[in-house]
């Protein structure tokens, strides 16, 4: 019996935050801005208006092909892609068929190399406000028009995990090139995935799209619910249907929308109002992609899941500015504590030093961290926490043991602080500061109150 097998491919939306709309000056803000506020007669495209080129989003889209090493085409033209979508107030949309801006790139993501077949550009469509206490569904026109670059992967993926970190690469890719926020709870990184499952060493099975992504965590509940399902189909003898399928969070299914278009259907032709676009590319700009910065970290000593965390926040700077030997440490202080990233280099080898030599527990540590930030001189910040006790550790048993105190405390009784920093004073025989002692207890109750 042949091992069923599964191929995806995905298609990626996202928006790019350029200051005006694709093919008009209307600002582009689908956020923050009134319900249709951002509209003009070209992004309804009304009779006689005429749409121009957003050279910016031209550009932005260069930028990230060069980052993908991908080709950039000389030139490129705009079509109409046609089809009606209340959404979408001129009947249909402006795109890129067959020359696109970027083709035959690739994405590397831990090891596994990921082609791109293309990269393109189009303006988005509108929105549909539905529900609110409304008899009726309403639409918001400030998205219509707003720049979008589609990716395009070849069918490169045999799991729904490594589909899913393709996305989350390419998020923090146009982050770190500052293209998007790609915030896929606002719909600026919308993900699509084309999945087919197929007896092993055939030829691809039929290809079924599933829309509605917008999580990370939907991209692989849904490709895994879809393998299963047409693996459940072929295993009782029934083909699978090339269909378009939207997928229910809630429910954890795809449902069928309709039949799968294909490019006839949407009878492109070009676009007679835009002319073609001659693309002068630009030097290339020197940067590391997550990967390559993961990989720094990696060789200089730090832990590979500590490594993905630096990377993500962006401080994978600051580690390697470090003495080599320390990395690793300065690797774990930075991850656990969040107000690290506000040292320089130099100062956070300083802690690490002291953290050793002493053995301060964790909040103590972070408690220094916190004076040397607010700019104290790195010998009084020694000196102040250097005595035999650990104040940190202490008062972390002062309030597992005071939990009356500490709810009173936050509930807004100053007095209830007052017993707190006396017990821990009596512990320390009165030889702590009152002030370091106030405010150890002060940030450790904060942080619980944030936990929960």
């Amino acid at each position: 019996m042949n091992t069923l097998h599964l191929t995806v491919g995905m298609e990626i939306h996202i928006e790019l935050k350029t200051k005006t709309k694709m093919f008009c000056g209307c600002l582009n803000d689908p956020f923050h801005s009134k319900p249709n506020a951002n509209i003009c007669p070209i992004c309804y495209g009304l009779p006689g208006s005429l749409p121009l080129i957003n050279k910016e989003a031209v550009m932005m889209t260069v930028k990230l092909g060069q980052a993908l090493n991908g080709q950039i085409g000389q030139q490129s033209f705009w079509a109409r892609k046609n089809y009606f979508y209340p959404d979408l107030p001129k009947g249909y949309q402006i795109s890129q068929s067959s020359l696109p801006v970027v083709s035959g790139a690739t994405l590397t993501v831990e090891g596994e190399s990921i082609r791109i077949t293309r990269i393109h550009l189009e303006e988005d469509a509108g929105k549909l406000l539905h529900g609110h206490g409304q008899a009726n569904s309403s639409v918001d026109f400030n998205r219509a028009g707003v720049p979008l670059i589609e990716i395009v992967t070849e069918p490169d993926f045999d799991s729904a995990a490594s589909a899913k970190r393709f996305c989350q690469e390419l998020q923090a890719i146009v982050r770190h090139l500052d293209l998007s926020q790609a915030d896929m709870e606002k719909g600026e990184m919308r993900c699509e995935a084309n999945i087919s499952v197929s007896h092993g060493g055939e030829e691809l099975g039929t290809k079924v799209e599933v829309k509605n992504l917008n999580s990370f965590r939907s991209v692989e509940r849904a490709i895994q619910f879809e393998f299963d399902r047409q693996s459940q189909l072929l295993g009782i003898g029934e083909k699978v249907i090339q269909e378009t399928r939207t997928w229910d969070e809630a429910k954890g299914d795809t449902k069928s929308m309709r039949t799968k278009e294909t490019s006839a259907d949407y009878r492109y032709f070009p676009e007679p109002d835009l002319p073609v676009v001659e693309i002068s590319t630009p030097a290339k700009i020197k940067t590391l992609l997550p990967e390559d910065r993961r990989l720094r970290l990696i060789t200089s000593g730090v832990d590979h899941h500590l490594a993905v965390v630096l990377v993500k926040r962006g401080i994978d700077e600051l580690v390697l500015a470090i003495d080599r030997p320390l990395v690793q440490a300065a690797a774990k202080l930075l991850v656990a504590q969040p107000n690290f990233p506000a040292l320089a280099a130099e100062q956070l080898s300083q802690l690490i030093g002291w953290q050793k030599a002493a053995g301060w527990s964790k909040a103590t540590t972070a408690m220094a961290a916190r004076e040397l930030a607010a700019g104290q001189e790195p010998e009084k910040v020694k000196e102040q926490f250097s005595s035999k006790y650990d104040i940190g550790k202490l008062a972390l048993a002062i309030i597992a043991d005071n939990p009356a105190a500490v709810a009173d405390y936050r509930a807004g009784k100053q007095s209830a602080l007052n017993f707190l920093v006396g017990s821990l004073l009596k512990q320390t025989g009165g030889k702590a500061s009152v002030e370091q002692v106030r405010q150890m207890l002060i940030v450790l109750i904060e942080r619980m109150s944030q936990d929960d």
